[in-house]
């Protein structure tokens, strides 16, 4: 058993790992861990080091499949190693890009030295690229006539929330998150979620992580509108609305990078597989 801290995607690991099989809870359960590995940072591990644009990680033969492995932290990874051992360290959704587009037909295999280590087939892997390269979320000007609290079932609103606070969850700026039924001035009802603190370069990459997470958690994405409006709007909002509490943006120092511990990374420019 391992000692390495725990991570919010072992523990969506273990949550899934314990949902009965073929039930709404598993399937709750494994949305949220394809969640969770999408804005999670995973090690994995490497044949060789990284050289120029490329890289080569270990792929293992089991019993069906080739599956490359990746862990939730370096000291999981260095567990299972137990030697020094080449890795790359990069976000899970560029990962799952990655081995998708190798063609290879590759599975991943998450926390192998764990008992609710988590293996995604090669259809999975493609699915959830899919999901995570979707169209953005299109723009477009409206007028809100009126806000009211949310006019969601539990079975659909609980997880909504669920969704929303975990992809939300240390987003640096963000100072006010209101889920709130909206109705606009063409008529039209509707949901809508307000967001306050952020800059406005940054709406769009918000409004497509918000979409993403709607798709994530077997939400229509369609069925939300992401609206950033100024104080006194967002007061109003708020006075009426479902607040949300994602968990607020902090610099954990424990993460930081080690300079020289994995050449060859840009996150903007990741390599590719060989």
């Amino acid at each position: 058993m391992s000692n390495a801290p725990p991570t919010d995607l072992d523990t969506a690991m273990q949550r899934l790992a314990a949902a009965p099989a073929d039930t709404p809870a598993e399937i709750s359960a494994r949305l949220a861990f394809h969640a969770e590995l999408s804005r999670a940072e995973l090690f994995v591990l490497l044949d060789a080091e990284i050289t120029g644009d490329s890289m080569a990680p270990r792929v293992f033969d089991l019993s069906d499949v080739r599956a490359v492995l990746a862990f939730d932290s370096e000291y999981r990874l260095a567990e299972f190693a137990g030697t020094a051992a080449a890795y790359a360290a990069l976000p899970g959704r560029i990962l799952v890009s990655m081995l998708a587009e190798s063609g290879e037909g590759l599975s991943l295999l998450v926390n192998a030295d764990a008992p609710h280590a988590s293996l995604m087939s090669a259809e999975a892997v493609e699915w959830l690229a899919a999901t995570l390269s979707g169209p953005a979320p299109s723009e477009g000007q409206g007028v809100a006539q009126s806000f009211a609290a949310p006019d969601l079932p539990d079975s659909i609103r609980e997880p909504l929330v669920a969704a929303l606070e975990r992809r939300l969850s240390g987003m640096p700026g963000l100072s006010g998150t209101v889920l709130a039924g909206v109705l606009w001035q063409d008529g039209t009802r509707g949901h809508t979620l307000a967001l306050a603190g952020l800059p406005e370069e940054t709406h769009p990459a918000v409004a497509r992580a918000v979409s993403e997470a709607l798709a994530l958690s077997g939400l229509e994405a369609g069925a939300l509108d992401v609206i950033f409006p100024p104080e006194r709007m967002m007061q109003a909002i708020a006075a009426v609305g479902l607040p949300l509490s994602p968990a607020p943006f902090a610099m954990d120092e424990d993460q930081a990078i080690t300079p020289g511990a994995n050449p060859g990374l840009d996150p903007s420019r990741p390599p590719k597989l060989r």
